[in-house]
């Protein structure tokens, strides 16, 4: 789904919500278990979005959409969305992750500089020099799959 369609979901009411998802899955012959079943939601959840009760949320939006062929851009767009809201461009932090990537090996280093320091027995042996740079690394690597996932 493109932004626009995004935020042309958000701005329904749950009454526009309900009609919309009700008319797509009678369009497509399915009763409400098994629209449940294929798009992976419960059953319950599907009922009270039907209702009127609640708003879905954008991953179970995606879900019904792939099994009731929902189109915004069709009939539906000049009837259900009264006014159109403007798209926020989606930019990439890539500042961010940069700098927590830079800073948390900062304070891993600073971290452990500062143990080795004040510790006047550790390390004793070349072996466990190694050992604590490859927890270090293991730390960082765990860090940076967090920042970039």
């Amino acid at each position: 789904m493109s932004l626009n369609v995004i935020n042309e979901l958000s701005s329904l009411t749950r009454g526009q919500t309900a009609k919309l998802v009700r008319e797509g899955r009678v369009k497509k012959a399915l009763t409400q278990r098994e629209l449940s079943g294929l798009a992976g939601i419960s059953l319950r959840s599907l009922q009270r979005i039907e209702n009127a009760e609640v708003l879905p949320r954008f991953y179970t939006w995606r879900r019904l959409a792939e099994h009731i062929d929902l189109d915004l851009n069709c009939e539906y767009r000049s009837s259900l969305v009264s006014e159109s809201i403007p798209s926020i461009p989606i930019k990439a932090n890539l500042p961010r992750k940069w700098i927590l990537s830079i800073s948390s090996l900062a304070v891993i280093v600073l971290s452990f500089s500062a143990y080795v320091i004040q510790s006047p027995t550790f390390p004793e042996t070349l072996f466990e020099t190694l050992n604590m740079v490859l927890v270090g690394c293991v730390i960082y690597a765990a860090i940076i799959y967090r920042v970039w996932k």
